[in-house]
């Protein structure tokens, strides 16, 4: 799996006529050689790659977990040898002149003090890493969807606990603890928004204090990890008897999404997605939300492709994504239905999220 990854990001680098490419985002890192640091969001490690080999340079606390490969080699960064000492003897050993980057990730401070200290020409390049993973392998595919089924099968447990008097922290910690105690981690923070807070697309559970009532509304936004990647759905549930206004729009939400999840073949590009799912809200007389109609799932929640107005992504094979339209008033109420998909070889489409969403009043 990695070596076939690895072959083709150097042949990528023939392509672009640069020496070698410096990674320094972590799941692209862990794209290409397996090897994960403990915090995503801290630069614990690099990923050097040239024409003959992989450099994965990292500290002293990571030795133990890199796993050898051939042709991927790990550099010790310590006080007596950093990253720049060892980036100039690779340089120099490799004969680099042109090294090209990750324009969309590499820090100012970090361009600045490799164009002071590398002597090599630098060279921004527009999300390598991000196109290469928007296109799941067959493998990929198999762990989103076993992340999607838990996801369904913490769903099904959970709605069995919904009840009146149930906060959304109580309700958001309880989706957590499914996770993990079935052996999973969580993909994110689970979005759990009652009444009025259920109008607010990104809603942080983590700070609200919503309690469930009688004909409340409860929107479930919440994500499985499985063998690091991950699922994405969103499911509406309803305490009690709701208002003709709720019931037809939850309806008409349903309706455009399962629309639009059958157009997609057709419509092939993620801008002419997006369209199509507003339009269908739009014409019914809702307004159109706010947010973009979908995203890629993998290694990351939110990837590529971009299912959006703003999109230059095209659909191919092997792209997995969400379709998400919502129905938001604020300081009232909203609603989203969210699905993960899977573009198959010949163009199909596959929902890999498959809990039920026909209307949920407990």
């Amino acid at each position: 799996m990695y070596s076939k990854r690895q072959e083709t990001i150097k042949s990528i680098l023939i392509q672009k006529q640069i020496d070698a490419f410096l990674f320094t985002n972590f799941y692209n890192i862990c794209y290409f050689t397996g090897f994960r640091t403990l915090v995503a969001h801290e630069r614990e490690a690099f990923l050097l790659v040239t024409k003959e080999d992989l450099y994965v340079l990292s500290d002293g606390r990571y030795v133990d977990i890199f796993k050898p490969q051939e042709h991927v080699l790990f550099k010790l960064l310590s006080t007596e040898k950093g990253l720049i000492k060892h980036l100039q003897e690779i340089i120099l050993g490799e004969k680099i002149a042109k090294l090209g980057f990750e324009k969309e990730d590499m820090k100012w401070s970090e361009y600045t003090m490799f164009q002071n200290t590398l002597g090599v020409e630098l060279i921004p390049q527009d999300r390598v890493g991000l196109k290469m993973r928007a296109i799941k392998e067959d493998k990929e595919i198999h762990e989103i969807q076993k992340a999607c089924e838990a996801g369904d099968d913490c769903l099904s447990d959970i709605s069995k606990l919904l009840r009146v008097g149930m906060n959304e922290k109580e309700i958001a910690w309880n989706i957590e603890r499914w996770i993990r105690e079935k052996g999973y981690d969580v993909a994110f923070d689970p979005i759990v928004a009652v009444d009025i807070n259920s109008s607010i697309p990104h809603y942080d559970t983590k700070h609200g204090s919503g309690v469930i009532k009688d004909n409340s509304i409860i929107l479930i936004d919440m994500g499985v990890m499985y063998e690091g990647y991950n699922s994405d759905i969103s499911r509406m549930f309803f305490m009690g008897k709701q208002s003709y206004d709720v019931i037809k729009a939850y309806e008409e939400l349903r309706i455009a999404q399962e629309k639009t999840i059958k157009q997609i073949s057709s419509l092939q590009r993620p801008i002419h997605i997006d369209s199509y799912c507003r339009k269908q809200l739009i014409e019914k007389g809702f307004p159109s939300y706010v947010h973009s109609t979908g995203h890629g799932v993998g290694l990351e929640v939110h990837e590529y492709p971009k299912i959006s107005l703003t999109s230059d992504d095209d659909l191919k094979p092997g792209n997995v994504f969400t379709v998400e339209p919502g129905i938001y008033y604020s300081g009232k109420w909203g609603m989203r239905i969210e699905d993960t998909v899977v573009m198959s070889e010949n163009n199909e489409v596959k929902i890999l999220t498959s809990y039920p969403k026909k209307m949920c009043l407990l």
